[in-house]
């Protein structure tokens, strides 16, 4: 599904009424499909309360209201900023019929909200910028505090629609109801985090003018996957798969090679030789039989010694994509090693954790690497990588990865709750499979070793990324349904892998 962003929204509203719709009518059917999502949805629905602005969201909140009342609902609607200013508004405010209508300062409002079933909030829409004004916040403090289900017309007021960013109080919905297509709000943190589920319902825009909007972000969807992902000749033999070479590991830290090394297997690549210092080797092959190992020297930190050098360039002649980083530990040796990795690498490189790490210090080195390379950081790596904080990188994650994509010519993947993917030519698509319980150490190297292992198997770079992370995702939504989201481990993703592409016929 694609993401529009505001302004790009309003566009498409003017030309369906260039086209013969009216703005009046689109009101109407916004907040008459908004109102049949309710009513399908709700779990009790004797008693609603509507808050409503005094623009056009608060004009879609007066439809409801009025559908509602005709489902027999005792319907009161609360307006936070007076009787409405828009023409379109104003005459859904008079055709609501025999509904309570109340003002905020009222003092039984509290009392409304907090034996409602249902709360709609349609304060603000789209378009809204800055934070709400502090006498609404008290309001809207209740309404989070209360028992009701709260639904929110197109966005939860307080959250800006092209950002996602929110300053003070915003509602906190369970459901959000928007219309024709996602923006950018519904998919970006914080705000995302304050939409629930997310419902879009068509209002009379045609689909040849929502086509003809080029979007903002992409939805990554099962589509990609069945797109992406090769369907196994019956002649086929492992050289068809992609020959993997995995640099990962350090004393300490061999769990996190054989969790990238089991990812990457259970995804299907042909070959994996695995790069390891020689103190870890007995135990990562005692889990895992299936790689060729290369047990190599390391320092007295226990992590790969930059004398490997010469012998792991040599590998990259032998693979079709090469993984570095996972729990590779980071020091001089370790910087040197992945600098010439990356100097080196005609093939897809997939640069992770402790890879990353190494790279902070000189990143302009990325640009001139002779093959796509794939960075795939967490909110902290991403914040060293261009020298901000987490915090900082979380408030603007849509942005910083477009540039960063775009300046270093890579292929990002930022991690975290709704992932975005960065490519070089500016597009960002957004993951919408996973779940807390996936935020344990463990999961991204589990994500690395799934990208790595499509790359190798020529899936193209981007795609590999996409593919990786969608799945990455639903192995973990699958795990929650079985294990629980507070039980299960980054192995039990690995464990998910085959059912998943049985699901997807491969």
């Amino acid at each position: 599904m694609k993401v529009l962003s505001c302004g790009q929204m309003r566009a498409l509203e003017q030309a369906a009424v260039n086209q013969g719709e009216t703005y009046l009518g689109l009101m109407d059917q916004a907040g008459t499909a908004a109102a049949q999502v309710i009513k399908e949805m709700a779990c009790r629905l004797q008693r609603a309360v509507i808050l409503c602005g005094k623009g056009n969201n608060g004009g879609d909140g007066f439809v409801i209201a009025r559908r509602l009342r005709e489902h027999g609902v005792l319907v009161s609607v609360i307006l936070l900023e007076g009787e409405p200013c828009t023409q379109d508004a104003a005459h859904m405010f008079t055709k609501m019929g025999e509904v309570e209508v109340l003002t905020y300062q009222q003092p039984e409002c509290s009392d409304l909200v907090q034996q409602a079933d249902v709360v709609v909030d349609a304060v603000y829409g789209i378009g809204f910028r800055g934070s709400i004004q502090s006498q609404y916040a008290s309001l809207i403090e209740g309404v989070n505090r209360c028992s009701a289900q709260i639904f929110a017309v197109d966005l939860p007021s307080g959250a800006q629609g092209d950002t996602g960013k929110i300053e003070g109080s915003c509602i906190r919905a369970d459901v959000t109801i928007t219309f024709t297509t996602l923006k950018p709000a519904h998919v970006l943190l914080p705000a995302s985090d304050y939409c629930g589920k997310t419902v879009v319902v068509q209002v009379g825009i045609s689909p040849a003018l929502l086509d003809s909007s080029p979007s903002v972000m992409g939805v990554i969807g099962e589509e990609t996957v069945r797109r992406a992902l090769p369907v196994r000749a019956k002649n086929s033999h492992k050289g068809t798969y992609g020959a993997l070479l995995s640099v990962c590991g350090s004393l300490g830290m061999a769990g996190a090679a054989m969790l990238s090394a089991g990812a990457a297997l259970r995804c299907g690549v042909g070959l994996l030789r695995l790069a390891v210092p020689k103190s870890i080797y007995p135990v990562v092959a005692g889990v895992l039989p299936e790689p060729v190992y290369l047990p190599l020297n390391e320092n007295n930190k226990g992590t790969l010694s930059k004398q490997c050098q010469a012998r792991l360039q040599g590998e990259l002649g032998f693979a079709t994509a090469c993984l570095i980083g996972c729990g590779m530990g980071c020091n001089s040796d370790t910087q040197q090693l992945v600098s010439g990795l990356l100097d080196q690498a005609e093939i897809p490189l997939i640069i992770d954790a402790d890879g990353i790490n190494a790279l902070c210090a000189n990143i302009d080195r990325v640009k001139a690497a002779k093959a796509p390379v794939i960075v795939t950081p967490h909110p902290g790596e991403m914040a060293r990588l261009i020298g901000c904080t987490a915090a900082q990188v979380q408030a603007n994650r849509l942005e910083y990865s477009r540039k960063f994509a775009q300046e270093y010519r890579v292929i990002l993947v930022l991690k975290g709750a709704d992932t975005l993917i960065a490519l070089p030519d500016e597009r960002v698509f957004v993951n919408r499979t996973g779940n807390p319980g996936m935020a344990r150490g463990g999961s991204g190297d589990v994500l690395a070793g799934m990208i790595a292992s499509f790359a190798a198997q020529g899936i193209a770079p981007e795609d590999a990324a996409l593919c990786g992370v969608y799945l990455h995702g639903l192995a973990g939504d699958r795990c929650a349904e079985e294990c629980s989201l507070t039980g299960m481990l980054p192995t039990d993703l690995i464990e998910r892998l085959p059912k998943l592409f049985l699901e997807f016929g491969r």
